[in-house]
């Protein structure tokens, strides 16, 4: 688990438009990063 002020793991994932995004390239720039649950999946 991260804790709060540590900075986040470099990971990649596919964007909506299925392009790869790194968070390694947004380093030194203020980031929010969110994750919403998969259209029509009960979550």
């Amino acid at each position: 688990m991260v804790q709060t002020g540590t900075a986040a793991p470099d990971f990649t994932l596919a964007s909506h438009a299925d392009q790869k995004v790194g968070l390694g390239g947004f380093r030194g720039r203020p980031t929010i990063v969110s994750f919403l649950p998969f259209a029509f999946t009960g979550g």
